[in-house]
């Protein structure tokens, strides 16, 4: 048993720093980004938001429901994160809501993707943020 307890602490302590690597940046291929970076900001549709980040990349976050019907580019996003850091990779990642006229609207969010350079081209001027 004491011959086990270094290789259990040296097992923790590898799986302890390989989540904080992951945490802090994430892997290529990989579809997320950084609250922090966002720019901007179009609503597509009440069931779909466009976010610029970096000036460079844009995501579409699609919703479950019609959460941001009747919202408009000026709507300020109430966004919270899973997981203490600001990285959202995944649906859950994410947790939405659009500030109106009349309060929050929470929305739950379906997919998020990562558009291509052509994608970003083809999109309205309207609805790139």
């Amino acid at each position: 048993m004491i011959r086990l307890l270094p290789l259990v602490l040296a097992a923790v302590a590898l799986s302890a720093g390989a989540s904080q690597a992951l945490a802090a940046d994430p892997a290529p291929g990989r579809q997320c980004f950084r609250v922090s970076q966002m720019d901007g900001h179009t609503v597509g549709d009440p069931k779909t938001l466009y976010v610029g980040v970096r000036n460079k990349d844009v995501f579409r976050i699609e919703m479950n429901g019609s959460c941001l019907a009747g919202a408009s580019m000026g709507d300020p996003l109430v966004i919270e994160t899973a997981g203490g850091n600001d990285l959202v990779c995944r649906p859950i990642d994410l947790s939405l809501k659009v500030a109106g006229t009349i309060g929050l609207s929470p929305c739950i969010v379906k997919s998020i993707t990562r558009l291509t350079p052509p994608q970003i081209a083809s999109l309205p001027p309207k609805l790139k943020p």
